[in-house]
């Protein structure tokens, strides 16, 4: 459970509420965005339930593609581990996204909300890396332990704003904002495009429910586990969400919240608490959040390049699937993984990156979502005698299809607020 929790939350809380409510228009919304990304993580997770049941093995969707779609031989998974899994949702990029975050809220902490430094943030993002490369090399059980304790972290801070959102309420709070007006839904936008934008960023926050299908073999009994630890963190990160995003309305002005970028949760707590604890001391901690993220995705990222690797799919396979004997890490797939994640976090420019990085990861990751949730269905009549402890309902599967497929398809629709340096049909 503290694996998927650990994935889920991390930088898209404590960040995306910014773009959120850019696409959208409105605080009203916004909230009812993040309900609808929790009703589709929640039927992914009851779809990916029946997948991880039926086929309980690691490696998630390139396992679910190659038995669903055998012609042309393992061809549709092959193109997810390229695209889906070794660049997009399970590593590289979602690696640079959590490191992006923590530094930038590194940089609040040093200088300020005012104060922006592009190359020092990076250069904190290479350090998030390289000390989780490191400690995932030295040991599995210390990387998992980190892990449990920043996801503490992360749920600890999650109620410390959570209770700050409660004290705006109230108004005991210095500076309230108009809390009729930010909970409203004036400004709403009808914008196609620009919601589909805004589901991206919603469904990156909740991602990671699907994190426990790339272990299934490193987890204790997974028809009775997997869905206990689904179902658990994803309900108590749903709760946890929805209420963090009530005290973003409840403390900052939705002006403040469009302006902070990456660093909406550490303006709150500088709002809220202002001094050093609350402009420097909780902005770390929020860095700290995305930090552990980080070393959530290396390790399951790293499992996904090492059972690619044994099926032959990549060049060198036998380089890349070689376990340490004495350490029992897979040292060079983690080492590919950090040299791609440098790759993608020094090579852009400096703008709107993060923006790019968020929506290119998402459109490769539920593409293949989708086609692993057609293939569940198209396995029904193909091989019905097939066992599956967990079934799901038919139009549970067809609603998490239909969210899937209208943001691949309306993404392409000018949205109302065009980011900067790069053309809308890329966000």
């Amino acid at each position: 459970m503290f694996s998927i929790v650990g994935q889920i939350i991390g930088t898209g809380i404590f960040s995306n509420p910014t773009f959120i409510l850019i696409n959208c228009g409105s605080g009203g919304m916004m909230l009812v965005l993040w309900v609808v990304g929790a009703i589709f993580a929640a039927t992914g997770v009851w779809n990916y339930l029946e997948l991880g049941s039926m086929l309980p093995r690691s490696g998630g969707e390139q396992e679910y593609l190659s038995y669903e779609y055998p012609k042309p031989k393992q061809l549709i998974s092959f193109v997810f581990l390229i695209m889906g899994g070794i660049f997009a949702r399970s590593a590289g990029l979602a690696q640079v996204i959590g490191a992006t975050v923590f530094g930038n809220n590194i940089i609040f902490a040093i200088g300020g909300p005012s104060y922006t430094n592009d190359w020092g943030a990076r250069g904190f993002a290479v350090f998030c890396l390289t000390f989780w490369l490191v400690l995932n090399i030295i040991s599995t059980k210390f990387a998992i332990r980190a892990n449990n304790f920043f996801t503490v972290l992360k749920i600890g801070l999650l109620v410390l704003l959570i209770c700050v959102g409660f004290a705006g309420l109230s108004g005991r709070l210095p500076n309230q904002p108009d809390i009729s007006n930010n909970f409203s839904f004036e400004g709403t936008l009808d914008n196609p495009g620009s919601y589909a934008n805004a589901i991206y960023y919603v469904i990156f926050a909740y991602g990671g429910w699907y994190n426990l299908n790339y272990v299934l073999d490193e987890l204790k009994d997974p028809i009775k586990n997997l869905p206990r630890c689904a179902i658990t963190a994803l309900s108590l990160t749903t709760v946890l969400y929805l209420l963090a995003n009530v005290a973003y309305l409840a403390v900052l002005p939705v002006a403040v919240i469009k302006t902070s970028k990456l660093t909406v949760a550490a303006n709150l707590f500088n709002t809220a608490f202002g001094g050093v604890f609350g402009g420097r001391v909780l902005p770390v901690l929020v860095g700290c959040s995305s930090f552990g993220f980080v070393g959530v995705i290396f390790y399951s990222g790293s499992r996904v390049v090492l059972e690619a690797s044994r099926k032959g799919f990549l060049p060198f396979d036998r380089f890349f699937s070689k376990v340490h004997p004495k350490l029992q890490t897979p040292i060079n797939s983690l080492v590919l993984l950090y040299l791609l994640s440098l790759v993608f976090l020094l090579a852009p420019p400096p703008g709107s990156v993060f923006q790019f990085i968020v929506a290119f990861s998402g459109y490769g990751g539920y593409f293949f979502s989708a086609l692993s949730v057609i293939g569940l269905l198209i396995l029904r009549r193909t091989q019905p005698d097939l066992k599956r402890p967990i079934r799901v309902p038919f139009v549970i599967s067809i609603l998490f299809i239909v969210i899937c497929f209208y943001t691949l398809v309306f993404v392409f629709v000018p949205p109302a607020s065009k980011p900067s340096g790069y053309p809308y049909f890329r966000t």
